[in-house]
């Protein structure tokens, strides 16, 4: 399902009608002794009903009955009472030390009468079930189609200032025959964005496209020499962003909700690109990005959950370590390429220098000796790219992932500030109210009114976003962590074996050496 969830027709689960067959003799009527006992009995009714149609409201899923709270037991269990509570804030007072915002469906106190705690904890459930299948899909979603993207050549266009970098996409996409298109990193650019404006604001986590890199573009459109490694050889930075880009749309096309995107397939199936969003651009995104920040510094949430400040502590720290990691990677890859380099310039020497020895069995390991520093300057230059290409791209990705985590967690953050200030515009519409009834103004009650009824509205939209957001923020969260792990092993994996291979390479060059180099008188 590609809607948002949070814009689904709400409907509460009617009550089952218990029908009472009826007996040879009349039923006794039990009469009540007062109008409160007449009222507690009928909602005893109206409860077994409830709970007679738990099952067909929760029917068909596939998951155990034990992984399901119960709604409808009395009892006081705190930790159930914590994991329902999870998405809720709370602010605290003077008066009180707990209270909640706004009395959310399921997790804080509700109303007086236990049908309506009853009705909105099942309508919290099924919205619940809705949210996750809506974020990472269930069992009884469609499976999601197969698809492989390749990025498999590129070609600069033009020289100087106005060149640019055309990139050839073969996308491959369930029963679909395979397409090329042609795409420049520009088009790409866009394509994030407006997957971002879709699913950021509904707590997905949106993989990033390759950071913008103006030194490289520039030292590959006017060339020029310095000790940075994209400039020795310009068309290793077009390479590593070619493999950037790569990633990127697999990524996408992995993600169980964005795979779905229509402008995502327009982008890999159709010959033009997507355009820009025009709102996203000049005064008005500059205005949406000042916003966001002046969210982000203002806004703070006093969180029920400690969920959500240990995963963000814990991310903030795995970016930390991460780019530790990736500094020592660019270090390796440099000393390596050093390495390779010297290794290249002592080849040569070894072979002007076996060119004039006298010696014939000399001459012959000197040359020998060349053509072995030669190899192992390859070797050297391969575990470079291994370093680079295998492990650091990957620490680099997930540093980037990283960030779009956080903006993730800012959105859920921007989301509870929406629903406080609707909170707080009610609140001033019904003391306007309050003030016009006493003076007698009618009219200005009847406009009071019609604002209550909007900002009660606009409260019920704020809370149910900023429940869907919490509650697939740590869906994405926990689909995060999986895929990492996966990725980080099959990296380190690859890694380590290519390190293996190399060593066993220098290993074999120098035994086949070996026995020239007894050979010397």
């Amino acid at each position: 399902d590609d809607g948002f969830p949070g814009e689904e027709e709400k409907s509460a689960p009617t009550p089952a009608v218990v029908v009472c067959e009826p007996e040879e003799e009349d039923p006794v009527i039990p009469v009540a002794e007062d109008k409160d006992a007449l009222f507690d009995m009928e909602e005893k009714e109206d409860l077994a009903g409830i709970e007679d149609d738990r099952e067909d409201l929760f029917g068909g899923s596939e998951e155990p009955a034990t992984t399901q709270p119960d709604l409808f037991d009395d009892d006081d269990d705190e930790e159930e009472e914590s994991s329902l509570q999870g998405a809720i804030p709370v602010r605290t007072n003077s008066d009180h030390d707990r209270v909640p915002f706004n009395t959310p469906a399921v997790g804080c106190a509700l109303d007086d009468t236990k049908t309506t705690a009853l009705l909105n904890a099942a309508k919290e459930s099924a919205q619940l079930k809705k949210s996750i299948g809506w974020v990472n899909g269930d069992k009884k979603s469609s499976p999601k189609e197969s698809s492989s993207i390749e990025i498999p050549n590129y070609t600069k266009v033009g020289e100087g200032y106005s060149s640019y970098i055309i990139y050839t996409i073969q996308a491959t996409i369930g029963d679909a025959p395979k397409t090329t298109v042609q795409r420049r990193y520009n088009d790409f650019f866009v394509l994030h964005q407006l997957i971002v404006e879709n699913y950021l604001p509904r707590g997905v986590i949106v993989p990033p496209v390759p950071e913008k890199n103006f030194m490289g573009t520039a030292k590959l459109r006017f060339g020029g020499g310095s000790s940075n490694e994209s400039t020795q050889d310009p068309s290793l930075f077009i390479k590593r962003r070619k493999a950037a880009l790569e990633r990127y749309l697999n990524r996408l096309m992995a993600h169980n909700l964005i795979s779905k995107d229509e402008t995502l397939r327009r982008f890999l199936q159709e010959e033009d690109a997507p355009r820009p969003n025009p709102n996203a651009t000049g005064i008005k995104g500059f205005m949406k990005s000042m916003e966001t920040m002046v969210t982000k510094a203002t806004a703070r949430i006093n969180e029920v959950d400690e969920w959500y400040e240990d995963k963000q502590q814990h991310i903030l720290e795995m970016e930390e370590t991460l780019k530790k990691i990736l500094a020592v990677s660019d270090n390796i890859v440099a000393d390596r390429r050093d390495l390779a380099a010297k290794s290249a310039a002592f080849s040569s020497s070894c072979l002007h220098l076996g060119e004039g020895e006298d010696n014939a069995s000399l001459r012959r390991a000197i040359t020998k000796l060349s053509e072995l520093e030669q190899n192992l300057s390859n070797v050297h230059t391969e575990m470079a790219d291994g370093d680079l290409f295998i492990f650091g791209e990957t620490v680099k990705d997930y540093i980037s992932i990283i960030q779009a985590t956080k903006a993730a967690f800012d959105e859920r953050v921007k989301a509870f500030s929406l629903w406080e200030s609707a909170q707080s515009t009610l609140a001033k519409k019904r003391d306007a109210k309050s003030k016009a009834t006493l003076q007698g103004k009618t009219d200005r009650v009847a406009q009071c009114e019609e604002d209550i009824r909007f900002w009660e509205g606009k409260v019920e939209k704020c809370q149910e976003d900023f429940e869907v957001i919490s509650k697939n923020l740590k869906e994405e969260i926990r689909v995060f962590e999986e895929v990492w792990v996966r990725d980080i092993k099959e990296s380190t994996k690859a890694y380590f074996q290519k390190l293996i291979d190399a060593e066993n390479q220098i290993i074999s060059s120098w035994k086949a050496f070996l026995p020239e180099a007894k050979t010397i008188n």
